[in-house]
C-alpha cells in the first residue's frame, strides 16, 4: 500500500516537471512575441531614431496628456503668422533651436511633440533633440500643413 502510495506521488511529481518544463519552452517565445511585435498603433520609429506620428495621434496625444510639450520650430513669422500655431507649442526656431537647448532641458524627460512647416525641418529638429539626449521626441508628420488639412484648429499670437 504505501509502496502504491509513493509511486502515485514519484507520477505526480514528474507530470508537474514536465508541465513547468513545457511553460518555461513557452516563455522565451511569449517574451519575444511582446519585445517585437507590439508596436504602439501609429506611432513609428525613424532611421533618426525618433519616434514619428500623423496629427491625429497627435491631437490625441495633446489631449490625453498634460506632460506633452509642443515645440514649433518655424521662424517667428510662421508661428505668429495667418496659419497661426498649435495651441501651447512653444516657438523655437530652427535656427536658433541650438542656442536655446539650455532652456529646454527642463523638458528633456517629457514627451517633446515637435514640428515645423513641412516634413524637413520638424524632422531635423527631432534628430538634433534626439542627439542632444532628450528621451521621447516625436515628429508630427506633415508639420502644420497637415495638422491644418486634417482640419485641427491652431491659434495665433498677434
Amino acid at each position: 500500500m504505501k509502496a502504491e502510495g509513493r509511486r502515485q506521488k514519484a507520477e505526480v511529481r514528474k507530470r508537474t516537471w514536465r508541465e513547468a518544463a513545457s511553460y518555461f519552452c513557452l516563455l522565451p517565445s511569449a517574451f519575444c512575441l511582446l519585445l517585437f511585435g507590439c508596436k504602439t498603433v501609429g506611432v513609428s520609429t525613424t532611421a533618426g531614431g525618433f519616434a514619428e506620428v500623423s496629427p491625429t495621434i497627435a491631437n490625441e496625444m495633446i489631449l490625453d496628456s498634460r506632460q506633452v510639450v509642443i515645440l514649433d520650430v518655424r521662424a517667428p513669422g510662421g508661428y505668429r503668422g495667418a496659419e497661426g500655431h498649435i495651441a501651447g507649442a512653444l516657438s523655437v526656431p530652427f535656427e536658433s533651436i541650438e542656442r536655446q537647448l539650455p532652456e529646454l532641458l527642463p523638458y528633456q524627460n517629457q514627451t517633446v511633440l515637435v514640428y515645423g512647416d513641412g516634413d524637413a525641418d520638424g524632422a531635423l529638429a527631432a534628430k538634433l533633440l534626439q542627439l542632444a539626449g532628450f528621451r521621447n521626441v516625436v515628429h508630427i508628420a506633415g508639420g502644420i500643413q497637415a495638422w491644418i488639412e486634417r482640419g485641427y484648429r491652431t491659434v495665433n499670437a498677434q
